[in-house]
């Protein structure tokens, strides 16, 4: 069994379904003489479970005949767009055709689900994903540098030898500085949301520094800031039960886009490749060389 569980076997397994599923339902390319367009039992019953999918109820005879001249008027216009070569040098539709195919690939990793050991493996390789962030406690005191000009170090310095002497009594600790569109007291933040508040210079200091005391001159793009940091929670390690889901989620999504690129490199590997390089390209080249 645990052969079953090999990546090489699974990347096998993939390319080969991959193969039958288009020769199962893959249009062939129709003859140049080729007139006939047959609407098959097989399209039909997709139009059908489409509509029911994305309207609750099966279609009316005139919505269904409809659904039906659609796809003929669809197929005509596919066909002759071919005929025409629209589709050469076209780069949405090779993206396009290039995406359904990688698509395909990636969900039929679904056929090949992860066992508990795969998902206990990939938590603890990847247990960094699922840490809950460290949150901040602090209050701070703006100094507005628009407002004191140069004495706003001196201001500073004097305002945090005053908050020092107060000791714990921090509560009104705004009342000494100017005044800020922003609150003076955070309660458990993280970084992303200090982040938003005042920028990522700030958020780096702060998360540098020691709580119970204040701290400044502190920097953000508003000016500047006198800092207390109440507390820091730091969160639990990350439980495998309780994260399972994203678990098994990032698990399928890392192993598609795995299997994925071996299946393409297995293609690749099929092909040679030759670059031409465009003339004029091979002229600047040539007097680049001369340059030298």
């Amino acid at each position: 069994m645990k052969l079953l569980r090999e990546p090489l076997l699974h990347f096998l397994f993939i390319g080969a379904a991959i193969y039958l599923l288009y020769g199962a339902f893959a249009e062939p390319v129709p003859e140049e003489t080729d007139k006939t367009i047959v609407v098959s039992a097989g399209e039909i019953e997709w139009m059908q479970t489409a509509w029911q999918k994305r309207w609750n109820r099966p279609p009316t005879d005139a919505e269904f005949d409809g659904l039906i001249q659609q796809y003929i008027k669809e197929t005509v216009l596919y066909r002759e767009a071919l005929t025409m070569g629209l589709n050469k040098h076209d780069m949405v539709i090779r993206r396009r055709l290039a995406q359904k195919l990688e698509f395909l690939a990636k969900d039929l990793v679904a056929l090949t689900p992860p066992t508990d050991e795969e998902l206990l493996t990939y938590f603890d390789v990847h247990q960094d994903r699922y840490h809950e962030p460290a949150r901040y406690t602090f209050t701070q005191v703006f100094i507005d540098p628009d407002k004191r000009g140069d004495a706003t170090l001196d201001d500073a310095k004097a305002i945090k030898a005053t908050l020092m002497a107060q000791g714990d009594a921090i509560d009104d600790a705004g009342t000494l500085g100017d005044d800020f569109m922003l609150q003076n007291y955070y309660p458990e933040k993280d970084r992303i949301e200090i982040q938003k508040q005042f920028g990522s210079g700030f958020t780096e200091s702060l998360v540098k520094l020691s709580p119970g005391q204040w701290h400044g001159p502190v920097l953000s793009g508003y000016g500047v800031h006198l800092v207390y940091v109440s507390s820091v929670s730091e969160p639990p390690a990350p439980d495998f039960a309780a994260v399972r889901e994203r678990v098994t989620q990032d698990w399928t999504t890392d192993k598609g886009e795995e299997l994925n690129e071996q299946f393409y490199a297995n293609l690749r590997d099929q092909y040679t490749i030759v670059i031409e390089q465009p003339e004029q390209k091979e002229k600047v080249a040539a007097l680049r060389e001369q340059a030298q």
